[in-house]
């Protein structure tokens, strides 16, 4: 299997992980988690490295240096979080990850996929899986009965077979015209003499019940107003801070002036779901929270703890060992009755040189 390096900062270990488990879908063998020296020469054996910028490695001027050490054809530019690559790396195409949590068609992901497999001559990623159709009104839609959907209007083809039979009939003739009636003689009608004009009160009342109707359609229209604010007050303290889903049906409810609140405090249980996953350090727990919030910012970190930790499992200290295998023994003191007479005693402390006496002579003999 051809094999990719991806160059990334120490930081960036969970999205690298992320990203080498969708790169072995496409029979590559990703090769991370290397600096210095070891991430040179495996990419000199490589077919593709691609340089991961972030924030953080951005101002790595080691990192920069490996990648600048690295051919430049086998080089493919990577960012995430709006991070710009280094300014000699500015000309090369980027492929900008930036909200990328995994999706198979994110088109960034997809252009960054096609790229690595025709440079590491391997085939390239199947297309996505097509979506659900889509429930909302389409005009011009066919239903699966073949009828076609409401409001939908008939292709020409029908408009014109329906027409064919009105154009097929005969026009009827037209009824003969009416004569004229006779012209009447004009009379002259007694011309009245303006009367007076006077002051209405149905004006007045008019004007009158008008200012009224709009005073009360103001008042009307303040009082629902403070009384949805309210409601939707009541509705936030009622909701329980630390259940996402709660949120989320308030969020998507009618939550007036306190949608920022709401959304904001979603954002926040997000976080500290994410915090605790992490201080649990366990699959189960970031399961968890990849079920709570499968669109968060912190999903891609998510899965790729749970891909290293299915790789590399934790070891339980109170596991019995494995049959076939030896415990290690600990060293047991010396028993002293075991000891040989003429073996020397091990020195009890730093005490100086020893002194030696040398043995006395006999005394000479009286003669």
């Amino acid at each position: 299997m051809a094999s990719v390096v991806i160059i990334h900062a120490a930081e960036d270990a969970l999205p690298a992980r992320a990203l080498a488990e969708k790169l072995r879908g496409a029979k590559l063998t990703p090769v991370l988690e290397k600096y210095g020296a070891d991430v040179r020469d495996a990419a000199k054996g490589a077919k593709v490295a691609i340089a991961l910028w972030s924030p953080r490695s951005v101002g790595s001027a080691t990192l920069i240096e490996d990648v600048a050490q690295v051919a430049k054809a086998k080089v493919i530019q990577a960012s995430m979080q709006n991070a710009s690559p280094p300014q000699q790396f500015s000309a090369d195409k980027l492929f900008n990850l930036t909200g990328w949590r995994g999706e198979d068609d994110f088109r960034p992901w997809r252009e960054l996929a096609d790229e690595v497999t025709a440079k590491a001559g391997v085939s390239p990623l199947p297309p996505p899986a097509a979506r659900g159709a889509s429930t909302f009104f389409q005009p011009g839609r066919v239903n699966a009965d073949g009828a076609p959907a409401a409001g939908a209007k008939p292709p020409p083809q029908a408009r014109q077979t329906a027409q064919a039979p009105r154009a097929a009939q005969a026009p009827r003739a037209a009824p003969p015209p009416r004569p004229a009636p006779a012209p009447r003689a004009e009379r002259s009608a007694p011309r009245d003499e303006p009367a007076e004009k006077k002051s209405s009160p149905i004006g007045l009342i008019a004007i009158v019940l008008i200012v009224l109707a709009a005073l009360g359609g103001g008042g009307y229209w303040y009082m629902n107003q403070s009384q949805g604010s309210q409601a939707a007050a009541g509705a936030w303290d009622e909701v329980a801070k630390n259940d996402a889903g709660a949120i989320r049906a308030f969020i998507a409810g009618e939550p007036g002036e306190f949608r920022d609140e709401a959304e904001a405090a979603l954002a926040e249980l997000d976080q500290q779901t994410f915090d605790a996953a992490q201080e649990a350090d366990s699959i189960e727990a970031f399961e968890a929270f990849l079920d709570e919030f499968p669109e968060s910012e912190n999903a891609i970190a998510a899965r790729g703890r749970i891909a290293e930790l299915r790789a590399n499992p934790p070891v339980d200290p109170n596991a019995l060992p494995v049959e076939g295998e030896t415990a290690p023994v600990e060293a047991l003191p010396a028993d002293p009755d075991l000891v040989p007479p003429t073996a020397a005693p091990e020195p009890q402390g730093e005490t100086g040189p020893a002194t030696l006496t040398p043995p006395s002579e006999p005394a000479p003999a009286t003669p």
